[in-house]
C-alpha cells in the first residue's frame, strides 16, 4: 500500500503550529508556577529569581504565542502596517 507524500506546510500552518507550540510551553510554565506556588504555600522558602523566571517565561510565551496566532490569519495581517522597503520588496538589483 503506497502512502501519499505529505504536503508542505503553508505559511498559515507554520504560524498556527508555532502558536500552538508556544501556548503549550506557556501551559507548562503555568503548571510549573502552580507547583512553585504550592511549594511556597507549604512553607518552603523560594528564591525570588525562581518566581521571577517562571512569571517572566509565562508573560513572554503569552506575547509570542498571541503574536503568532494573530499573524496566522490573513485578515489580521492586513491590520499591521508594513513598509515594503523594510523587507526588500520592490528593490531592483
Amino acid at each position: 500500500m503506497a502512502t501519499k507524500p505529505a504536503e508542505p506546510l503553508t505559511d498559515d500552518g507554520k504560524l498556527l503550529f508555532g502558536a500552538g507550540f508556544v501556548f503549550g510551553v506557556m501551559v507548562t510554565l503555568v503548571l510549573l508556577g502552580v507547583v512553585v506556588a504550592v511549594a511556597a504555600a507549604n512553607g518552603g522558602p523560594l528564591p525570588t529569581t525562581v518566581v521571577a523566571t517562571v512569571a517572566g517565561g509565562i508573560v513572554f510565551a503569552a506575547i509570542v504565542g498571541s503574536g503568532l496566532f494573530l499573524l496566522a490569519f490573513p485578515e489580521n495581517r492586513t491590520r499591521i502596517p508594513v513598509e515594503d522597503g523594510d523587507f526588500g520588496i520592490g528593490d531592483e538589483e
